[in-house]
This record gives structure tokens, sequence and C-alpha cells, in this order.
């Protein structure tokens, strides 16, 4: 028999005498043992939870290989063996029958050219693959503005952004998430930059944490602002060294309406209370590095939009028109009657006497008054104040003065407004009825007769009931809400869809009169006492 036969037969009875603890996933040709399917299904929920979560396949060429890993070692030949072997606390890798294997500090990728080359001198014409079975647990110290700082047990597949979850997070406002420092067991030192990983997705700036590691996470101190047309603009740590373009695409790169004609820096003289500025022309971002320029501390970066940039000019129109829906309009040039022209005109249902246009107010525009009488008990106001805040209470905020009747049925321009964006028209649904409610013997719905005053109303309804106050009746608009009193014939039409209120008569109690009136008298009764007391002095 050949040597190398021999030397391949002893190598094999070697790892079957040597290796019986190990987990030993042995296939024939590529059969997996019962044995060791059952050994595989009993694995206990402990173990399972141990196992490293893999964000991405390992790359071989940056994970190091240390102390904890294992490695599954497969040999295609005329048979097939395959087993897992740890490596040890020093760093090498024990194969039995054949030496060892020094792997520390080493790539996956050099790992695997050690172990071929080792195996290749003894195993002839066959395909060895080594590859990693078990990434190792490692323990990295987390240091600095986090909230749990001390050590923590990660796996090494794990990055710096784990191990910050891991020491319980940042301290919000306080925690710096760039110029990360890790110090690494050999003395070399690397930088994270935990933001730009966040915000763009880089994974070099989150690197791989490794055993030994001592992650410091500084305080927030030297900042630099970007505001404007960027993707989240706000104030970021200052990085010693960043470009401008830098900064730009860790706030997620520039909108489509920047303005780059003139772009703003504002930055601290040397005694870091001036500032001077000075504007830059960023029209050939990112193709033109000339104005990438180097960041200081301090400063801030304000980029523009430009006005109105793609912006739909947009009317609502609701209610009983032939086309519901939004509209574009020239801004200053398109009136409310092209709008209806273009929604198809009104349906034979619309009412056009309450047909309203609502334009919302700007955000800054604010009644004080009104918002100081809202925190007032009505009792408490003054006169004056309560029918001011019954008045602005009924209004319909952001309600144009607009007469569709005139306007569509009489023609009158004075009332064709020109449309904003944002405006809305509202046409509700034609109410041909006057509704009469209150202290009347039958409330209710009376068809509208527009030679009818308000008293034939309520006597179409039975009249005034019991308790009537027939001197105080009003008038409530259903365009604006206004009250009116009946009464003032001339001051209002009664229109389709109007309310008649009819009140009732306060109801005076005996008792409380007698006894507010017995008061008064008390009253006067002790004054004229004291005005008798004090003559009989004199």
């Amino acid at each position: 028999m050949p040597v190398s036969h021999v030397r391949v037969l002893a190598l094999i009875l070697g790892l079957a005498m040597a290796l019986p603890a190990l987990p030993l996933a042995a296939q024939d040709l590529g059969v997996i043992r019962e044995s060791e399917k059952q050994k595989s299904e009993t694995v206990s929920k402990s173990e399972k939870e141990m196992l490293p979560v893999v964000e991405i396949p390992v790359n071989d060429t940056n994970y190091v290989v240390g102390p904890g890993d294992r490695l599954s070692i497969s040999i295609f030949g005329t048979q097939f063996y395959s087993f897992v072997v740890p490596v040890s606390s020093d760093g090498t890798v024990v194969i039995p029958g054949l030496g060892t294997a020094y792997v520390r500090y080493a790539s996956l990728l050099d790992v695997r050219e050690k172990i071929r080359t080792l195996l290749r001198g003894e195993i002839r014409n066959a395909e060895i693959i080594v590859s990693l079975a078990q990434a190792r647990q490692v323990k990295v110290t987390v240091a600095g503005a986090v909230l749990a700082p001390g050590i923590v047990t990660l796996p090494a597949t794990a990055r710096v952004s784990e191990a910050l979850a891991a020491a319980g997070g940042g301290v919000k406002d306080t925690t710096a998430l760039r110029n990360i420092r890790v110090r690494r067991s050999d003395g070399r030192e690397i930088s994270a930059d935990l933001l730009r990983y966040y915000r763009i997705g880089d994974l070099e700036a989150n690197p791989f944490v490794s055993g030994g590691d001592r992650i410091y996470f500084p305080p927030k101190d030297r900042i630099v602002g970007v505001y404007g047309a960027v993707g989240i603009e706000g104030r970021i740590d200052f990085v010693p060294g960043e470009k401008l373009f830098d900064l730009i695409e860790v706030s997620q790169s520039l909108r489509s309406g920047a303005f780059l004609d003139s772009v703003e820096i504002v930055r601290f003289r040397d005694d870091n209370v001036t500032t001077d500025r000075f504007f830059l022309d960023l029209r050939g971002f990112p193709a033109d590095r000339s104005k990438n320029i180097d960041v200081k501390a301090g400063d801030l970066i304000l980029i523009r939009s430009i006005p109105q940039y793609q912006q739909h000019r947009l009317v609502l129109v609701t209610g009983e028109v032939r086309y519901e829906g939004s509209y574009s309009i020239e801004e200053g040039k398109t009136r409310l009657s092209d709008l209806l022209q273009r929604a198809g005109g009104f349906t034979s249902d619309a009412s056009l006497e309450e047909a309203v246009v609502i334009r919302k107010p700007p955000s800054t525009e604010k009644d004080i008054e009104f918002e100081r009488l809202q925190k007032i008990p009505a009792a408490d106001m003054q006169e004056d104040e309560y029918e001011y805040f019954k008045a602005r209470s009924r209004e319909k905020i952001g309600m144009m003065v607009v007469d569709f009747k005139r306007l569509f049925l009489q023609g009158d321009d004075t009332q064709d407004i020109v449309m904003r964006a944002g405006d809305v028209v509202e046409v509700p649904k034609l109410k041909n009825y006057i509704r009469i409610i209150g202290r009347v013997d039958n409330p209710g719905n009376v068809i509208f007769n527009p030679d009818w005053s308000y008293v034939q109303y309520i006597q179409a309804v039975g009249g005034y009931g019991w308790r009537a106050d027939d001197g105080d009746v009003r008038v409530v608009k259903a365009r604006t809400g206004e009250l009116v009193d009946a009464s003032n014939i001339g001051d209002y039409e009664l229109e389709p869809g109007d309310t008649i209120w009819v009140p009732e008569v306060p109801e005076v109690k005996f008792w409380e009169t007698a006894l507010t009136a017995l008061g008064v008298i008390s009253q006067l009764a002790g004054i004229v006492g004291i005005v008798i007391a004090i003559t009989r002095l004199n």
C-alpha cells in the first residue's frame, strides 16, 4: 500500500479516536447519521439562545479569528468527512494526527489557507473546505456618555452599534454618535461614526468589535449646523477634518428643490463670539469638488429652497356640483366662476344660499383676545367681552363673503373672487324648508314660501306654545349662523335652510323672588337703623 494512503488512513483513524467528544457531523456520501440528527434535535434552549445572530454573511477578509471560534473542516475525497474544531485560548487550532496551526489575529481567509496548506501535505487529490461554524463570544468595554457603561458580551460578528445597545443606549442630547474611539487589544485605534451609519447605512462607519476592545462614546461638545433643503436638518457633532460635501451627505444629501447658487456659511472668528458669513455656489454639486471646503466647529450651513418649487396650486370643490374634486388654478387669475364652470356647474339640488368659500387663515394669524376669553368662565366676563366671545364663537373660520345667488343668478361680478391655493368651495344640498324650533305647538320643518314672514311660519306649526316668549323670536341664518331679531324684518331675508327659534319665557320661582326681596328689605332696614342711630348721637 502506498505511503500516502497509509497516512490518510492513519488520519481518519486518529480523528475517530481523538475527537469522540466533538459534535461530529460525520456523513457518508452526504447522508447524516441518525445519532447526529437526534443530537441536533436535543440542543437545549439556552444553547440556541447563545448562537449569534449574523447580520450579514461573514466577510472572510475582515473577520479576525480568535479564541472561542469554532471552525468547520470538510474533506471531499473518496469519502466525505466533516468535523468541527475549536480555536483554543492561545489562538491555536489542533488538527489530530496532522499538527497545529496558529490562527490568532489572522483573517478567516488566511486561516483557510493555513489549514489547507497543512492538510494538503498529507492528503492529496481531495477538496478541503474550511469555514466558520460558530462565531465566538467576546467581551468589550463600553465607556463614556452611555446609560450603563461597563463590560458587555457580544458575538464576534457584532458591530459598535450593538455594543452601544448592550450598554443601554446613549443619553438623549448628551451622547455624541460621532468621533467614537475603538481601541483594540493590540494597541491599534480606529474610529466609528454611528450617525453616518444610521442615516446613510455606511457599514465602514460601524466597524466590527473584537475581544478586549475599549469603546469610548464622547459627550456632545463641538457641533455644526445644517439647515434648509437637506434630508435631515439640525445640529450634529463636528468631526475634525470633515469636508462640506461629507457633512451634506450625513444630512441625507440635498433635496431636489435646493437653491444652490448662494449657500450661506456662517463661521465664528477666533474669539468664538463674533461671526463672519460667506456664500458658495454649489450648482456643480457633487462633481465640482473645488467648493468642497473644510468644515470648522461651530459652522452653520444654510441651504435655502427654491421659492414655490413644484408646488401644485389646488382648490377643492365639494357638494352639489357635477364633478367634485381638486382643481388646479393659476395664482392671481382663476376666479370662482371659472372654477365652477370646470366643475360642470351646479346640480339641481344645489343650495346657492348656503354655498360658501372657505379660505384657511395663515398659521401666524391669531386672535389674542379670543384666546384670552376662552380661558375665562362666562360668568366672570364683562358684558362687552361676553358679546365679543359669542360673536367669535359663532364665526365660521375662514369663510369668505361671497353671495353665490348674486354671482350666478344675477351676474354680479363683484362676487366673483380670485381663488387661492388651499381654498375650499362647499355647495350643500338644497334645503327647501324653514326649520321652526322652540316653544311652538308642533316644531319641525315647513316648506319654504318666499312670500311668508316669520309669523306665518309660526302659525303654520300651530302657533306659539305654552310659556313662549313671542317678543324675543330669533332667526338663525343658515349660511352664516348669525342670530337676528325676527321682528326687525328689514335687517334680514328669510331663505331656505334658515331656522326660526321661539325661546321660552324664563321661569320665575316665588320662593326665590321672595327670599331675594326679603334680603333687600333686610339690607334697607339695616341702613335705616344705622342712619337713625347716628342722628340720635348727633
